[in-house]
């Protein structure tokens, strides 16, 4: 997390210029953060484990002990081979914050290229093709699969496809949330790509701008059932998230959209919401609470983690999340404030009862 007094320009030269003035001196480590949805899930109550690459860096061991200290379970490597030097690095990003809470990335592979990871090509780990043993077991023991748009950025299509179809064929739901690489996924190879994890995807969660980019299409209504409707897909739930005006979500057995309020909070900076909201959907979804409630259980995860700086470490905990629901109660005429309290709840005992 870095402070700026204002965002770079989006052109590749200055983008450029300031990864190589952060890479040459890093932030401190009291700035440095770590994986948004999987700390943001177990604090809810899920058990939580994650497949993907760590170098053999002081990055690498910083991320494995803050999982750790998460009740982050596992960090299977998804590279089975020998790696080179070059090739063992933790990748870095860089989030680059500026007043009122507006952020952007910036991404540097150490080792790889100067900084190709913001500049391609891609995928960085392009031998990957085919998942080691050791992460298929995992995705063959988990109820849910949650995947970002910018694993498509690491791993080759097919890798993160045979993910999916393993986790799948063993019973677990995928979550997709293309983020802010929907923006790469417009053709060629990433466009298949796109098209290929939408047809397998279970859920689909991305906000209002994002929805547009992959979609073509302006309206969060429109956009759901745009993809809720797409010839061959099993898309049973679309979140479209809107920031300050809530968000919807599209269900594929009913005729009416669900629409969810935002909750009025103190937004310090918003870098880690979109993550948070996601784990509340894998609860809900897997455990098959009502929609109403999971979307009001959703909504404050995400509100918990605006109201602090920096997210990683900083995103929601559970007490913050139960605080912003019981305020939301008195206020509520249908009750999901109350249902969601309920859903947390549960989740939490089921945890401490392991």
């Amino acid at each position: 997390m870095v402070p700026v007094e204002e965002l770079p320009p989006p052109d590749a030269a200055s983008r450029k210029q300031l990864l190589r003035q952060l890479t040459a001196q890093p932030p401190p480590v009291e700035q440095w953060e770590n994986t948004n949805f999987l700390i943001a899930a177990a604090r809810l109550g899920l058990r939580t484990a994650c497949v993907g690459h760590l170098g053999q860096d002081i990055f690498g061991r910083y991320m494995q002990d803050v999982l750790q200290a998460e009740r982050v379970r596992t960090v299977e490597p998804v590279a089975a081979q020998q790696l080179s030097p070059e090739q063992d690095h933790t990748l870095l990003c860089f989030v680059l914050v500026a007043p009122g809470g507006k952020h952007a990335f910036c991404r540097r592979g150490r080792g790889w290229g100067g900084g190709r990871y913001d500049f391609g090509p891609w995928p960085l780990l392009s031998f990957v093709r085919e998942l080691p043993e050791g992460v298929s077991q995992v995705l063959r023991n988990t109820e849910a699969l949650f995947i970002n748009g910018f694993v498509f950025d690491e791993l080759p299509a097919g890798a993160v496809l045979q993910a999916a179809r393993v986790a799948q064929a063993a019973g677990a739901a995928v979550f997709f949330d293309p983020g802010p690489r929907s923006w790469t996924f417009s053709e060629g190879e990433r466009k298949a790509a796109l098209e290929a994890i939408l047809s397998v995807a279970d859920c689909v969660c991305m906000t209002e701008e994002e929805a547009e980019a992959v979609t073509g299409l302006a309206g969060a209504e429109q956009q759901a059932r745009f993809v809720l409707g797409r010839p061959g897909a099993r898309t049973q739930w679309c979140v479209i998230k809107r920031g300050a005006e809530g968000a919807i979500l599209g269900c594929r057995t009913a005729t009416q959209l669900y629409s969810q309020q935002a909750l009025r909070v103190d937004v310090r900076d918003t870098v880690g919401c979109g993550d948070s909201f996601a784990a509340a959907l894998v609860l809900g979804y897997t455990r098959e609470h009502s929609i109403p409630a999971v979307m009001a259980l959703a909504n404050a995860v995400g509100a918990a983690t605006a109201m602090g700086q920096g997210a990683g470490r900083n995103v929601a905990r559970a007490e913050q999340v139960h605080a912003l629901l019981a305020s939301a109660v008195p206020g509520c005429a249908d009750g999901r404030h109350l249902d969601a309290l309920d859903v947390l709840h549960s989740s939490l005992s089921s945890l401490d009862s392991e």
